[in-house]
């Protein structure tokens, strides 16, 4: 007799990542956020707290050691934006890398992948034009396409707006399917003549349904459980797997439903609520290691559930359209409708209606320059807007500005214009980034951003128009007032942004720098967006520079005069002149002129430079501590103040140099030389002195792993683990060993295969020196 086994219920839970663009767009570097300290921005933070985290989370026994660690991505539904996924490419490869993976594991899995696309840069669609909803939807699908390797089903609507217009348009792009909120659906009907008006109850969630757009076209919509997502979100829901496991129960025997979904912020993993990522792995096991649930993704559901009714949205207010986060339909986004977050009770957010009606003006405007000028230097051949849709891939930073170009000219001239024309319209975009309304008050760092990229945009144009854009920018800009009278308006904040240095000549004030304080290994030839083509000094001791913007491809000429050279000021005449410029234009720079993520990099060099020995001299220094300490002995007194001061100032000096300069290569004939140092260091050195060396051990070890993530995990490198941290941790150092763990996971695990040469009880004894509770067995 055969045993009927129990149909799993589908569970799908969708994290939307995302943060806004943050670069600096004159350099393409995110400034210092002292506000993430201690990390040096949000996205570092974030990345920390959440992305990485959810690509290694943790399953830990009853002793708190580490049993497995999960890929979630791999088990849940999620969207990354375009550009966090740019940024996470060149900052943090590995996770990025282990994103695509996930994606590629639910394909094998289900046959559908986890991933989704999303609207480029998270603009609101139903306020957007409709060629510019269109330019969001395609470069949101390409760059999708080019990371993930296949076509996208789905897509991520910024804050999930939704009109009709917008339904049109994804349905001629090849979009199947959205999540949106249930309270965006008004009514549900089988047919036109059996509409059920739902009355402000939430739309089912256990099935998709169609949605029609304005020209007839469909694509389909899930509508998310909304006491999960809420609970998930502000619920805390994800402190305790096990309760969550038991609420997804009550939901499915209360409802007898074959799929339970949630959408929720995917920062809620670990960022907004600590250790949720954790909370997500230990869910990941249970429902796997049970016959309850079966994690799934919107694809596969469809595809097996294909939509048989309609849902009916909501018109929102003036009939722009619906959202997930203001009642008031899309209204958030352009007046001052109620919604804020945070700030002063007496605030008010009349402000964006006349920061959003400045972007649409310098828009229109933009949108009439553009057609124009890409028709007289190109001619008929190429239409601008397929040009423009065309561009998604280096507006992605997946393809390089001067590649792209080649395929339509050769003439330097044109390709530069052609450069601006299209930046300016990806800074337009940028402008429009969803952020910049959703807060409290237009001095915010959000919406100072999106001013920052609209000034890009009308700087872009002002060779095409004769800088009318940016004085129309600034008039409408003033109309915007901040809630504090000392914040002044969007044109004061604006003018805030002008002062700032230009980016070419910030470039060139960091290369001039880095040559004249680094060490020949720190010499660096890039500097965000710029290249350095050339460096010479002169006689008469000023440099001349040739600087290239790899985005602009505009070269610049550079000299910088060093005007107090003796006193050691850093005071510089800069003169430069762009290859599209006719004049050229002198700055005077000082000190202040150098911003403090800079400044970080260039006191990294300096240190470097400052902790360069030679092998003799760390064997003299290790002499000279042992004599000085012997002579210490059993005195009342510290002998030689000056010496002492010396001797932490060296030592500091020579582990650092240890570390820098290749720990491993070196480690067998120096421990014996560290450990003594460090022996001195903990017995004479201040509070300040070891915290110091605390942040050094943690950033070996993280070093310590990114070799790992590259060559492969051997006997040597495991070896100095251990014996590291054996000497450190005799002596009350406890590093970080987030990175390393995850480095050596894979290996412990048999995920990856380890070298034949490999000693199996020196790496197991390792696995267990970073916490982990398995062995490699069987080999």
């Amino acid at each position: 007799m055969k045993t009927l086994q129990k149909e799993k219920t589908s569970l799908i839970l969708h994290g939307h990542f995302y943060q806004p663009p943050r670069e600096n767009p004159q350099t393409g570097i995110i400034g210092k956020q002292l506000s993430a300290s201690p990390y040096p921005d949000w996205n570092e933070r974030i990345h920390a707290d959440c992305y990485s985290a959810n690509s290694h989370s943790r399953y830990l026994s009853a002793y708190r050691r580490i049993l497995s660690m999960t890929n979630n991505y791999a088990y849940l539904s999620f969207n990354f934006g375009p550009t966090l996924l740019s940024w996470m490419q060149k900052e943090h490869p590995q996770t990025y890398d282990l994103i695509l993976e996930a994606d590629r594991q639910s394909v094998q899995r289900l046959g559908w992948g986890n991933a989704i696309a999303q609207a480029f840069n998270h603009s609101i669609l139903p306020l957007c034009t409709k060629e510019d909803a269109r330019t969001q939807i395609l470069w949101g699908l390409d760059d999708f396409n080019r990371r993930f390797g296949r076509e996208a089903q789905g897509m991520w609507l910024s804050e999930t707006a939704i009109n009709p217009m917008v339904v049109d348009l994804l349905a001629e792009c090849g979009v199947s399917f959205v999540i949106l909120s249930p309270w965006q659906c008004r009514a549900i009907s089988k047919d036109e003549s059996s509409i059920e008006e739902l009355n402000g109850k939430p739309a089912p969630y256990d099935r998709p349904f169609l949605l029609q757009g304005k020209s007839g076209k469909t694509i389909n919509a899930f509508f998310y459980n909304p006491q999960l997502a809420e609970g998930i979100s502000f619920g805390h829901f994800l402190r305790d797997a096990d309760q969550l496991y038991e609420r997804l129960l009550a939901i499915r025997n209360g409802d007898k439903v074959q799929l339970i979904h949630a959408a929720t912020d995917g920062e809620i993993y670990g960022h907004h609520e600590p250790y949720g990522d954790m909370a997500l792995a230990a869910l990941i096991k249970k429902v796997n290691d049970r016959d309850d649930f079966s994690f799934s993704n919107y694809g596969t559901y469809l595809a097996s559930h294909p939509a048989t009714e309609w849902a009916h949205l909501h018109e929102g207010e003036e009939e722009k359209g619906t959202s997930w986060s203001c009642p008031h339909g899309v209204s958030r986004w352009y007046r001052d409708c109620g919604c804020h977050t945070g700030g002063d009770e007496s605030w008010n957010q009349k402000w964006r209606t006349p920061l959003r009606k400045a972007f649409d003006n310098l828009s229109q405007a933009i949108d009439a320059i553009y057609p124009t000028e890409v028709r007289r230097l190109l001619g008929d051949q190429v239409q601008p807007a397929s040009l423009l849709h065309a561009f998604a891939p280096v507006a992605s930073e997946l393809m390089d500005m001067q590649t792209f170009l080649a395929q339509y000219s050769d003439n330097r001239e044109v390709q530069v214009q052609l450069a601006q024309l299209l930046l300016a319209q990806k800074y337009k975009h940028f402008s429009y980034t969803s952020c910049g309304w959703f807060f409290n008050d237009l001095a915010g760092l959000e919406p100072r951003q999106n001013i920052t990229y609209a000034l890009m945009a009308a700087q872009l144009c002002q060779q095409f128009n004769g800088g009318e854009l940016m004085i129309n920018l600034l008039d409408d800009l003033s109309k915007a007032k901040a809630n504090r009278k000392q914040d002044g308006n969007g044109q004061s904040l604006a003018m805030e942004s002008l002062q700032q240095l230009k980016g070419e000549v910030e470039a060139a004030l960091y290369f001039t720098l880095n040559r004249r304080i680094a060490n020949s290994i720190d010499h660096a030839s890039t500097y965000g967006y710029f290249e350095l083509e050339s460096f010479a000094l002169q006689e008469d001791g000023s440099v001349n520079l040739v600087v290239l913007n790899k985005q602009s491809l505009v070269c610049y000429e550079c000299k910088a005069v060093d005007l107090h050279p003796a006193a050691m000021q850093l005071e510089y005449s800069m003169t430069i002149q762009g290859s599209n410029e006719s004049e050229e234009q002198i700055y005077y720079l000082d000190h202040e002129d150098i911003n403090l993520r800079m400044r970080d990099e260039l006191f990294d060099q300096i240190d470097r430079t400052v902790c360069s020995f030679d092998q003799s001299q760390i064997k003299q220094l290790s002499k000279n501590l042992g004599h000085y300490a012997s002579l210490a002995t059993n005195i009342p007194y510290l002998p030689m103040g000056s010496l002492y001061q010396e001797l932490i100032g060296s030592s500091l000096q020579a582990i650092k140099n240890l570390f820098m300069f290749g720990a491993l290569a070196m480690w067998d004939e120096f421990k014996g030389d560290f450990t003594l140092m460090l022996d001195f260091f903990i017995k004479y050195g201040k509070q300040p002195d070891l915290d110091l060396i605390q942040t050094l051990f943690d950033n070996q070890m993280t070093a310590m792993a990114q070799k790992i993530q590259t060559y492969g995990l051997y006997n040597l490198n495991s070896r100095f683990v251990l014996e590291f941290l054996d000497i450190i941790r005799k002596r009350g150092f406890q590093p970080n060993l987030t990175a390393i763990q995850d480095a050596v996971y894979p290996y412990l695990s048999m995920q990856k295969q380890l070298p034949q040469s490999t000693d199996v009880d020196l790496i197991n004894k390792l696995g267990d020196v970073l916490n982990f509770d398995i062995k490699i067995t069987g080999l």
